[in-house]
């Protein structure tokens, strides 16, 4: 039954960002994050400020990122845990880099080398 839930949260989340960014609730991971970062200096205050600066950029970008990469990013962060907007943006941004490196070695491979010009002796 578990995993039909989880399916189901999913399956929400999906919907939601066809639309636009996703509401994630970062405020339980925050305080936790809070209360046990006290002594590295990370406050509640300091990660709702990095998930909200996350979730701005998720805004300016949302448009650039393919729909595969969209439901998978949103799947990733929303099983098993607390969601977090700088978790999706990473996983989101991670798998655009990555297409675009393949893209960049397919089309090299595509292409022929030219050898290197040899040197005369002298």
């Amino acid at each position: 039954m578990m995993p039909f839930a989880a399916l189901a949260l999913a399956t929400n989340l999906v919907t939601v960002a066809a639309d636009g960014v996703p509401k994630l609730n970062v405020e339980p991971s925050c305080k936790t994050a809070g209360a046990e970062g006290m002594a590295l200096g990370r406050t509640t205050q300091s990660c709702l400020n990095d998930e909200n600066g996350a979730r701005d950029q998720l805004v300016k970008d949302w448009s650039t990122f393919s729909a595969a990469d969209k439901n998978h990013c949103l799947s990733m962060v929303s099983t098993g845990g607390s969601p977090s907007y700088v978790e999706l943006l990473s996983c989101l941004e991670m798998s655009r880099d990555a297409k675009k490196i393949a893209q960049g070695r397919n089309t090299n491979e595509a292409q022929p080398q030219e050898p290197p010009p040899r040197r005369r002796r002298r």
